[in-house]
C-alpha cells in the first residue's frame, strides 16, 4: 500500500507508516510525568507529534535523525494537525527508501542542468567563459552541483533547490541586464551561476540537510571563493580585477554586514546580485510558507523569522 504523505494528511485519519525524526524532545506533564514531543517528516513536509505516556527505555530507543514506524491518529490542536502517536517502533535506515524522506524539486534536473549551460554558452568575455566552463564541464562538480539544496530551511531547501535557485536569478539577470546598459551583463551573470557553489561544499544531503564542518568553519562565502580561487589559478593571464570584482560578488551578495556579507555591494553588479539573488530566495519562500501553512481557518501564517511578520494567504 503506498505511503500517505504528511501534506495530504487530514484530522481523524490513521497514520501507519514510517517517518525520519526532524527534532527530539523529552518533555514532562503537570504531573510530572515524559512524554515525547517530536517533528517527524517526509519529502512532503513536517507534522509535530506527540507521545504521551513514554518511558524512559523507549525516549532512548532513537535519536533524532531516526526513522521510526508510528501507529497513531491525526488531530487538530489550534487549528494546526499534529499526531497523537500510539506506538513507535524504531527502524534501521536498510528498512527505508530514502527517497520518500528527502524533499526533491518538482522540475526536471536533467533539462535545468542543459538551460544552464546554454546560459553559459552566451557568455563572451573570455576569461568568464573558461572559468565557468572549469567547473561545468566537471562531472563530479555537475553531479553534486545539480543534487544539492539551496539553504537548510529557508528557501529552495530540496534536492536540486541550489541549480533551480541558480536558473531562476540568471534568467532574472538577462532580463534585467536589457534595461541597464551599464551593467557588464557577463560579469552580472557569470556572478549570478557561481554566487552560491560554496553551497556544495557547505551543506551535505544524506538524510536530512545538515551543515559540514566546512560549511561551519567557514561559511559558503569563502568557500565559494576558494573555489574560484583554485579555478582562476590555472586559467593563464585570468585579470587580477576581473577576479577581484569576481571576488567581491561573492563576498557581498548577502548585503549587509548582519546577514553575513564581509563587504557590503560596491559595484552596480554587485548590487543587482544581492537584490535578485533576495528577490528570488524571498519569494520562493514566501510561496512555500503560504502552500504548507496548515491552519486552513485563519488568513494568515504564523509568524515567520525569514520576513519577520505573518503572510496574508487568500
Amino acid at each position: 500500500m503506498p505511503r500517505k504523505y504528511i501534506s495530504s494528511l487530514k484530522s481523524g485519519e490513521l497514520v501507519d507508516d514510517v517517518f525520519l525524526v526532524l527534532k527530539k524532545e523529552v518533555r514532562e506533564t503537570r504531573e510530572k510525568k515524559p512524554y515525547l514531543n517530536l517533528q517527524l517528516a517526509d519529502k512532503s513536509g513536517f507534522i509535530e507529534a506527540r507521545k504521551w505516556d513514554t518511558t524512559p527505555q523507549l525516549c532512548d530507543s532513537f535519536n533524532k535523525d531516526a526513522f521510526i514506524k508510528i501507529k497513531g491518529v491525526v488531530e487538530t490542536f489550534n487549528n494546526i494537525l499534529q499526531i497523537r502517536i500510539n506506538e513507535i517502533c524504531p527502524i534501521t535506515d536498510a528498512q527505508v527508501q530514502m527517497g520518500e524522506f528527502i524533499p526533491c524539486t518538482e522540475k526536471d534536473i536533467s533539462e535545468m542542468m542543459n538551460e544552464l549551460k546554454q546560459i553559459i554558452k552566451t557568455i563572451q568575455d573570455p576569461y568568464l567563459s573558461k572559468l565557468l566552463n572549469a567547473f561545468f564541464t566537471d562531472e563530479s562538480f555537475c553531479k553534486v552541483f545539480s543534487t544539492a539544496p539551496a539553504a537548510m530551511q529557508y528557501h529552495h531547501a530540496y534536492l536540486g533547490g541550489l541549480l533551480e535557485h541558480i536558473l531562476s536569478v540568471a534568467k532574472l539577470a538577462i532580463s534585467f541586464s536589457k534595461y541597464y546598459p551599464a551593467i557588464k551583463r557577463d560579469l552580472l551573470v557569470a556572478g549570478v551561476i557561481l554566487h552560491d557553489i560554496g553551497k556544495t561544499r557547505e551543506l551535505s544531503c544524506e538524510r536530512s540537510f545538515q551543515y559540514t564542518d566546512e560549511g561551519l568553519l567557514t561559511g559558503h562565502l569563502i568557500s565559494g571563493v576558494l573555489m574560484i580561487h583554485e579555478k582562476v589559478q590555472k586559467i593563464e593571464g585570468f585579470p587580477s580585477d576581473l577576479r577581484n570584482v569576481l571576488f567581491h560578488l561573492i563576498l557581498s551578495h548577502h548585503g549587509e554586514y548582519e546577514w553575513g556579507s564581509p563587504v557590503k555591494p560596491g559595484t552596480p553588479e554587485a548590487i543587482a546580485l544581492h537584490h535578485l539573488d533576495n528577490l528570488d530566495a524571498k519569494v520562493q519562500a514566501a510561496t512555500k510558507a503560504i502552500s504548507e501553512h496548515k491552519d486552513t481557518n485563519s488568513s494568515w501564517t504564523e509568524y515567520i523569522k525569514m520576513f519577520e511578520r505573518r503572510l496574508y494567504k487568500k
